[in-house]
């Protein structure tokens, strides 16, 4: 009997138009089931910090409805048509056809349907999304290469100081908004100058801008390398990856010297921002001292379950900065198998000396669930999803979510990046644990 896999934190690769969604003035035109975007649309939305895209919501995003006609006579026409009238009802920059399951199946042409709106008001391109050859990372990345393959054209002119964001994943990574605003300021502190193509302020006049930059930055173990490498390959521009979106003032100051030796940048102006920063976050943080100190019992021991990008950045935070040591990561985002040692090797790249813990790559996050609650420590804390709220309140331990699905409540902008996000999570891990009954009580 096939397994089944239990509590899973990925959505099926038609999330990637989600993607497509964060940016302004893309719109996604899908040549699915009616049902399909609703699946997506649970892990990645409402589900995952009450998150939905602007201008375009889920609700109005064009969709062929495919149905039994669509499988026997082939949906083509019937997408062309929805493209039509996309094009003549919607304000959008940029029209992307998607096709998910059944039209792979049954093989309809989107590629023909898209090529032949050649010269329309609203370009078209497509981009294939089968759910069966990927989760929402596949459409992600999907999305991103057909933008680079179909859409974008050389500018003829490079600026040095221009700097290309990737390897942060819209609405997947649930603090993608306020993250991405709060690298924009330190980037810009720092003296480059950041285009961003998601999210408030940003769209497709910043796509158009992408084969300008003089770098592209890479924020992942993993996500976004090919990305980074097909620009490189069609554009000659270079890439810095940085294996993590850093947390705290470890991995930030590392972060911020790492670009200003790659892009010759102001050291005298960096060290003086690292500084200031620096000094702000240990106020906050001896400002909490006392109320941590009147904890009767602060665990040292964590475990992970979640995406390999947020493990690496939680994990270095907590070994480097708070002192904790993980006792076993689970990675549930299924990390291709040629890039799972690169994410081991970020996992274990700590200030730590005897580093025994495990990492384990398992889609099953409810395989994760059961081997901690018949193997456990005590009052220990769980970084994960809105899945593992339950199992850390069977085996009393804290809970601290930290990726998606995070849960049905408001993220808003908030966020755990750089210094002041360091203070944020400090501040929330402590606060879980000196209100949890089973783990640490006030004195």
């Amino acid at each position: 009997m096939a397994e089944c896999i239990e509590q899973s934190r990925v959505a099926c690769a038609l999330g990637g138009i989600y993607t497509a969604l964060a940016i302004d003035g893309v719109l996604p035109v899908t040549h699915t089931g009616p049902g399909c975007l609703a699946q997506a649309s649970d892990i990645l939305g409402r589900v995952n910090g009450g998150q939905a895209p602007v201008p375009f919501e889920e609700s109005v995003v064009p969709c062929t409805d495919f149905c039994n006609t669509d499988v026997v006579f082939g949906g083509g026409e019937h997408l062309r048509t929805v493209i039509e009238k996309s094009i003549e009802y919607y304000d959008a920059k940029l029209i992307i056809a998607v096709d998910g399951c059944t039209a792979e199946i049954v093989g309809d042409d989107i590629e023909e349907v898209a090529e032949s709106f050649e010269g329309s008001r609203i370009p078209v391109i497509s981009a294939k999304l089968p759910g069966f050859v990927g989760n929402n990372l596949f459409g992600h990345s999907q999305i991103l290469k057909s933008i680079v393959n179909q859409y974008l054209e050389p500018t003829g002119e490079v600026n040095p100081l221009q700097v290309n964001v990737f390897g942060i994943v819209p609405f997947y990574d649930t603090f993608w908004q306020g993250t991405l605003e709060r690298l924009e300021e330190l980037l810009k502190a720092i003296g480059l100058e950041p285009n961003i193509i998601y999210g408030h302020g940003h769209g497709i006049e910043n796509v158009k801008k992408i084969p300008s930059a003089g770098f592209n930055l890479v924020l992942s173990p993993w996500i976004d390398l090919d990305i980074a490498k097909l620009l490189e390959q069609k554009f000659k521009t270079p890439f810095l990856q940085f294996d993590n979106v850093p947390i705290g003032p470890t991995e930030t100051t590392k972060f911020i010297r790492t670009l200003v030796e790659y892009a010759g940048l102001d050291q005298v102006k960096a060290e003086s921002y690292i500084k200031k920063s620096e000094d702000r976050y240990y106020y906050y943080i001896s400002r909490h001292q006392a109320f941590v100190y009147a904890c009767k019992y602060i665990p040292k021991d964590f475990y992970f379950i979640g995406s390999a990008a947020a493990a690496v950045s939680v994990t270095r935070f907590m070994v480097n900065d708070v002192g904790s040591v993980p006792l076993r990561i689970y990675i549930t985002d299924n990390v291709p198998k040629e890039r799972q040692e690169d994410v081991r090797k970020s996992l274990y790249d700590v200030e730590l000396e005897d580093k025994d813990y495990e990492v384990i790559f398992t889609e099953d996050g409810g395989l994760a669930a059961d081997d901690l609650k018949k193997e456990h420590e005590d009052r220990s804390v769980v970084f994960g999803s809105n899945w593992d709220l339950l199992t850390a309140r069977s085996i009393g331990s804290a809970f601290v979510p930290v990726c998606a699905p995070y849960g049905q409540t408001l993220i808003g902008s908030k966020n755990y990046f750089g210094y002041e996000g360091g203070v944020a999570l400090f501040s929330d891990y402590y606060a879980e644990i000196a209100t949890n009954p089973q783990v640490a009580f006030i004195g």
